[in-house]
């Protein structure tokens, strides 16, 4: 363009009927739909990381059995114990116990995964030690399955009318559970 022509000569000013109406209209839809595009895109990269976040979390949170951990004396650990799946265990105020067909997870002397004899019978051991979460004591149960050495360990949580004895079976990240319930009838001889 030269210095002596009219700068707009060859698009009008707005005032001169530019730009035309169904430029207006275009314009206005594209200043709409830029600001909801932009809101609905927002909207699914925030659906996205909730449902991300709660996968991780889900994944994270690794299940317990209901009640609080418990500190059990050896007599109140002592009597009969079914895990819900036709597994009987047997503990006896002796230190010995009998089992046909517990659940647990089993591992032998070099802390390799073993299976359990079924039936099997063994000595169990008592302790309390305090809980990995809250830190308040909690009985821990050790069973030596004779001959062998196969061994496994359950802690006691749950409620004075309704104990039981639990464990992870295999990775805890899987949250595969066992759960004995103490049964009523026999105690411990």
């Amino acid at each position: 363009m030269k210095r002596a022509e009219d700068p707009y000569r060859t698009t009008p000013p707005p005032w001169q009927g530019w730009p035309s109406p169904e430029t207006s209209r275009r314009r206005w839809r594209i200043a709409l739909l830029v600001p909801l595009v932009g809101l609905a895109g927002c909207g699914l990269i925030f659906l996205f990381g909730a449902f991300a976040l709660l996968l991780l979390v889900s994944r994270l949170s690794v299940p317990v059995p209901d009640g609080e951990p418990r500190a059990m004396r050896p007599a109140e650990v002592a009597g009969t114990w079914a895990d819900g799946q036709g597994g009987r265990l047997e503990l006896k105020a002796d230190g010995t116990f009998a089992a046909r067909g517990i659940c647990g997870d089993f591992n032998d002397a070099d802390l390799d995964t073993a299976v359990a004899p079924n039936p099997g019978v063994g000595t169990w051991t008592h302790d309390i030690t305090p809980d990995v979460d809250t830190r308040d004591p909690a009985t821990q149960i050790r069973l030596t399955f004779t001959p062998g050495g196969i061994w496994t360990q359950y802690d006691a949580r749950g409620t004075a009318k309704n104990p039981l004895l639990w464990d992870y079976v295999g990775d805890p990240d899987e949250g595969d559970l066992c759960v004995l319930r103490k049964t009523a009838g026999r105690g411990g001889g």
